[in-house]
């Protein structure tokens, strides 16, 4: 490197480090002002909108609000740069300056012109005083403070000063520019979580039909920010929250109705790996397990049922089989649970909603006790391991129907209260569903018969 540059003049290669940055400053520049017509435009847009429709608010939208801090966050970044831009223009290299560090007051007179130069050229009459000089340096350079600070902070926009003519949720741009100021990361998770709750109540509001692209991509990238972030919230674990699992299971029943395209691919994996890492204390009870009496809940999945007693009895066997299996398997409980708890959750789901389509009571009997051994591994499989949000789901569902069969056939119910108590254990405290054992049924179906006897 020395030796190259031992053949470059002085001045030759200052003059190529000069057009090297201003090219790229130029360059920027133009760039810039794409973006200042691009704001233009917007504003014209904003202003055409207000002519359109006079009452129309446009911060009364959480989306439109989300964009305009987005939007000043993107800005804010642009001062930072500025005032290291200026900074390592103005400051001499180290490798020139191995000479004492304090300047004298010619020196500080002769640099004093290459910032001033600027200022006289649209005020001739400035004077070139050091103090006009120090001013238009604290203009780009950051604070003595700025890069001491080693605490973690979050830079928050806060949006202009309000007009009083207006409504409070209005913003008049004109007056004032927005604000920057430091927020503590409590601070910033409390605002997370109150946009978490806005976000999942303006999505319920929007028909599955009305749902967009932009919508679900500007949700997604909300997502995405939270999950980027996840071990920097302050006492708050968003894996475990239940609004944030219900906004992922919002987008994802709106998000079907896209068309197929890699696009589409692309958000269902992303969709499917925000559902996997959510906890089983993200899950929040859906169904119907309380109501006496027993009322069927049209939010229960759609189960393929059999009709006929061979096919019952084939439930039976396949569940038959899995136990068989399980049983005989030496793995550990955890390679257990991933091998058969699916297909056993499964097969007992689809055999007791079965049951309950069939009419003759002495069919609806059948297989039932030997089902309670299903229940009964199901119980083993989970109890030693960790449960995830989804298996919370499925056996929430299992439950739903072994609650309606259970005043079908006496002898079932009285096995199935302790297994039903077992199954509900497995859920976390704090998303345990309640369960109402429906035990009246029974008893008012026998008086019937006493009745029928006695006439």
């Amino acid at each position: 490197m020395d030796a190259i540059l031992s053949r470059v003049g002085d001045a030759e290669l200052r003059q190529h480090c000069v057009d090297a940055v201003l090219g790229e400053l130029k360059q920027v520049d133009n760039q810039v002002q794409n973006v200042v017509s691009a704001l233009e435009r917007t504003l014209k847009v904003v202003q055409a909108s207000r002519d359109v429709h006079k009452s129309l608010v446009l911060n009364a939208s959480e989306q439109v609000q989300a964009s305009f801090r987005q939007l000043g966050e993107s800005c804010n970044q642009i001062g930072p740069l500025l005032r290291l831009l200026y900074r390592n223009m103005s400051v001499v290299s180290s490798s020139t300056t191995e000479q004492p560090a304090t300047p004298t007051s010619s020196a500080v007179e002769g640099a004093a012109p290459t910032v001033s130069d600027l200022q006289t050229e649209s005020k001739p009459t400035a004077t070139r005083s050091t103090d006009s000089a120090s001013t238009t340096t604290s203009e780009y350079e950051p604070s003595s403070d700025e890069d001491d600070d080693d605490d973690v902070e979050v830079v928050d926009v806060t949006p202009p000063t309000r007009n009083k003519k207006r409504k409070a949720v209005t913003v008049d741009l004109s007056e004032s520019t927005p604000l920057v100021r430091r927020k503590t990361l409590q601070e910033n998770t409390q605002t997370v979580r109150n946009q978490l709750a806005i976000e999942l109540r303006n999505i319920r509001a929007i028909q599955i039909s009305r749902y967009t692209v932009a919508e679900h991509k500007e949700l997604s990238s909300f997502v995405k920010s939270i999950f980027t972030a996840v071990d920097n919230f302050h006492d708050w674990q968003p894996r475990d929250d239940p609004m944030l699992a219900q906004l992922l299971d919002e987008m994802n029943k709106r998000m079907d109705s896209f068309k197929d395209s890699s696009t589409q691919n692309a958000r269902r994996k992303a969709m499917d790996e925000w559902l996997q890492t959510m906890t089983a204390s993200s899950f929040v009870p859906s169904l119907d397990l309380k109501s006496i009496p027993l009322k069927k809940d049209p939010r229960a999945a759609s189960v393929e049922k059999c009709h006929g007693s061979q096919d019952l009895s084939a439930l039976v066997k396949s569940g038959t089989k899995i136990c068989s299996k399980l049983r005989t398997d030496t793995s550990s409980n955890e390679e257990k649970k991933q091998k058969y708890f699916q297909p056993l959750v499964d097969a007992s789901t689809k055999y007791f909603a079965s049951v309950l389509a069939m009419e003759k009571q002495e069919i609806q009997a059948n297989g039932a006790s030997r089902y309670n051994d299903s229940l009964r591994m199901l119980c083993k499989l989970a109890g030693g391991t960790s449960i995830s949000r989804k298996e919370c789901a499925q056996l929430e569902e299992l439950l739903y129907h072994v609650r309606l069969v259970m005043p079908k056939n006496k002898s079932f119910r009285k096995k199935a209260v302790k297994l039903v108590f077992d199954l509900l254990a497995l859920f976390p405290p704090s998303a345990r569903p309640t369960f109402n054992y429906p035990a009246s049924e029974p008893k008012s179906k026998k008086r019937k018969k006493n009745k029928k006897g006695s006439s």
